[in-house]
């Protein structure tokens, strides 16, 4: 990937394609509006958060939550879920199919229905706006960078190698943790274990996953 960076602090929409489609909507301070159109395989990722406690709304369409050992289905107008701090817990579309059901062309019913989420933390300290702005930031460079390696200006493998550095990095100062080996105390250890070590090698190598030009605070 490229160390060039698009500047985007302007930029309150970030759109990213098939297959794991997603619109994120940061136009107003403190919070996300996530649109995932029907067919896309998009997910938060399981994750859990140290010092945030994370509110989710479904405002259309249906998701489908984990929540520490639960898993249910979410709609508009069934209110507002609460993951508390420290919570394992990860989100998607509720039809699990929905790849297939676009490929066929299925134009009725919920599976066909774009499903917008509302993302808010407390405390409100910015957090959320940066790792969005930042995430998609890195995300869309690196793919930009890949096609223009597929054209002999780049290295894809080294691309993602840097792609994947960051993340970590970025993970390490949004207070997003990923799981990587379960959701028990061995994965937690492993998470922590690998977000040190990308942060080491992210200070030796200039990566720091937070960058002004993508609108960091």
């Amino acid at each position: 990937m490229p160390r060039t960076r698009t500047r985007r602090a302007a930029q309150d929409t970030f759109t990213r394609p098939f297959p794991a489609a997603v619109v994120y909507d940061l136009s107003i301070p403190d919070q996300a509006t996530i649109r995932v159109p029907a067919g896309s395989s998009w997910t938060s990722g399981p994750h859990w958060h140290d010092a945030h406690t994370e509110y989710l709304q479904v405002l259309s369409g249906r998701a489908r939550v984990t929540l520490g050992d639960r898993e249910f289905c979410v709609g508009a107008g069934d209110g507002v879920v609460t993951v508390p701090r420290g919570v394992v817990h990860e989100w998607r579309r509720a039809d699990v199919n929905a790849g297939r059901l676009r490929e066929r062309g299925a134009g009725k019913g919920v599976e066909m229905e774009e499903l917008v989420v509302r993302e808010w933390t407390e405390p409100k300290d910015g957090a959320k706006e940066v790792f969005f702005r930042n995430l998609n930031g890195l995300i869309l460079d690196a793919a930009a960078g890949e096609r223009r390696g597929k054209e002999g200006k780049g290295v894809s493998a080294w691309g993602e190698a840097i792609l994947t550095l960051e993340l970590w990095n970025l993970f390490w100062r949004a207070d997003n943790y990923p799981v990587t080996l379960g959701p028990g105390w061995v994965g937690r250890v492993a998470t922590r274990v690998m977000m040190g070590a990308a942060v080491a090698l992210g200070w030796v190598v200039g990566c720091c996953g937070v960058y002004e030009e993508y609108g960091a605070k």
